[in-house]
Parts: structure tokens; sequence; C-alpha cells
């Protein structure tokens, strides 16, 4: 009976809440439940599983191993190698891997690619382009587009100023379309036009050489004497050594094309000292 309106309540009402409450329903209830997590829990692991989730494999460390030992490394782990560059002039023997993505320790799941970058027995050699007739700006951009690296600015009188005349490649004048090794040094003949034109020297203290070549070929100058002192001894070193001492020294006025000797070290110390000097 409903006991806020007094009538009796359905027959089937009555028979269904006896039902659901009765140990039957309640005991078939629970074990439909407990199936029901029992699936989800062996679902999740079985994905985990095959999708080997929160686990990977250590990328070996590939350096200075030859194509042959990789290959064999690869296929050890499960892995696959793609090789993206080589290169010829940079450290390292000949024929063997000099660096890789992901790096060695890294953790990925099998069958992950590995980008590989090794150094060629033999030197990549290209067409020499023709950098005649354009601005310095202009065949700086190029050269290094080529994969070539801009060396000696020499001026002469023209009209054209600051415009190549002749590109040059171990002292002689190249043509294009010669063969040249990839990263070859090119010199250039530049037009100096009429009058003795000037530019103020640049602040090469913190750089590289190489740092340095850019930024004294983007002011119309070039590097002069290189002096290295006792803490650089090994041609890595000479790579990695930074100028600490420059002269003519940073906003001296002078005439394009003039030299600018530099001083590196691997001593930080030297560096700060003559920062502070200025």
């Amino acid at each position: 009976m409903d006991t806020q309106t007094g009538k009796k309540l359905p027959t089937y009402i009555k028979n269904f809440g006896s039902f659901i409450f009765s140990k039957l329903f309640l005991t078939h209830l629970f074990l439909a439940i407990f199936v029901g997590l029992v699936i989800l829990f062996i679902t999740f692991s079985s994905l985990n599983f095959i999708t080997h989730h929160g686990e990977g494999l250590s990328v070996p460390d590939f350096t200075g191993m030859s194509i042959k030992q990789m290959k064999v490394e690869v296929e050890n782990k499960n892995l696959k190698f793609k090789i993206i560059d080589s290169v010829y002039s940079a450290p390292g023997k000949k024929g063997t891997v000099i660096a890789q993505i992901p790096p060695a320790g890294f953790k990925v799941k099998e069958g992950r690619t590995i980008l590989l970058t090794i150094k060629t027995f033999n030197p990549q050699r290209i067409s020499m382009p023709d950098f005649t007739g354009v601005s310095l700006i202009q065949a700086k951009a190029d050269i290094e587009t080529y994969g070539l690296k801009i060396g000696k600015l020499r001026y002469i009188p023209d009209i054209a100023t600051n415009n190549v005349l002749e590109q040059m490649y171990r002292g002689k004048p190249i043509s294009p379309g010669e063969q040249i090794e990839k990263n070859s040094i090119i010199d250039l003949v530049l037009g100096l036009g009429k009058s003795n034109k000037t530019t103020l020297v640049p602040n090469l203290i913190e750089l590289t050489y190489d740092g340095a070549i850019q930024i004294t070929a983007d002011n119309s100058l070039n590097i002069g004497v290189l002096i290295y002192d006792q803490t650089v001894e090994t041609s890595q070193d000479s790579i990695n050594a930074i100028i600490w001492k420059q002269s003519p020294g940073r906003n001296t006025q002078t005439t394009i094309g003039s030299p600018i000797d530099i001083w590196l070290t691997l001593d930080m110390n030297k560096v700060g000292a003559e920062q502070n000097s200025n």
C-alpha cells in the first residue's frame, strides 16, 4: 500500500521490488560487475603488452662503428636505420658513423628508425658555380648554399664596388663547371670603387675562427694572422678555440679588404680579462 495515498501498489510493482532485492538478483548483479571489471583489466593489460606501453629500448651508441658493424647492431635490437647525410671533413674514422638521431641511451620502441651521418672515404664533389657579377653579400649567401666556404677577399680598383670580379681556388682562377670538393674555400676578387672605402672593424672576441670568417666577410674584411696559445694542442682544439684578442680592435676605422689578426685560446679567463679591459 502507498502510505501517502492509501492505495494498494500493483502486484507487478511489488513483485519487481521483491525481485531486485532478492538474493538471486543481487548475486547475479555483483557477478556481472566482477566479470566486467575483469574484462576491462584484461583489455587494458593486453593493449599495454601489444603497444609496449611504458617499455622502450635504449638506443645503442653507433658512433665509431663501421657500416657493417652498425647493420648487425641495428638488426640485433630490432631497429631500423637511414643514412641522412655523409661528410668528408669531420672528426672520426672514414667509413664510420659520426652522428645519430636519437642519441645513444634514448628510449625508443622496436622498429624505430635511427637517422645516421657517416664519414665518407672520398670527398663529395660538385660543379663550381659562377659567383662573378654579383655583390659580396649575394656571393657569400650563394657560397654557403652550395656547401662551400668563403675565403680571402682581395680588392682591386674597379667601378663595381664590392662586386665579385673573379673567383679563386687555391690561388688560381676557377671557371664555372669545374669539379671541386665540397667545403672548399673560395677566395674572391672584388671591386674597390674609385676611392679607398672604409669600414668599422667588428668585435670578434668570443667567436670561433669559423664565426670570425663570416663576420669579417660581412664587413668586407679578412682574417689575417692566427695565433694559438698553449691550450690549443690538437686540430679539434683549434676548431673549439675562441678569440680572446684582435688587432685592430673593434670599432676601428679601416680600409675594406684589410686583415684582422686574431689570438685564440681555450682559456675562458683570458677572454674575460680582455673583455674587461675594453
